[in-house]
């Protein structure tokens, strides 16, 4: 960008600790998400992140992936 060069090791090197530092984070919200939902005893499914509760019809409600 201002003329500098970089080194394909070094942006290797740049690209595999980024890459590390996301699947460290993926792992640390997965853990969070798995002790809460023991916690709490929250469920999930493949359209809510978080059941909060069923209505009277047997419909789950809560929160949504998208929210």
């Amino acid at each position: 960008m201002i003329g500098n060069e970089i080194s394909e090791e070094y942006e290797r090197s740049l690209m595999n600790s980024m890459e590390a530092l996301r699947q460290q984070r993926l792992s640390f919200k997965k853990k969070r998400e798995d002790e809460l939902n023991t916690v709490y005893e929250f469920e999930n499914d493949e359209n809510f992140t978080l059941i909060i509760g069923y209505t009277n019809g047997g419909f789950p409600y809560g929160l949504t992936h998208e929210e």
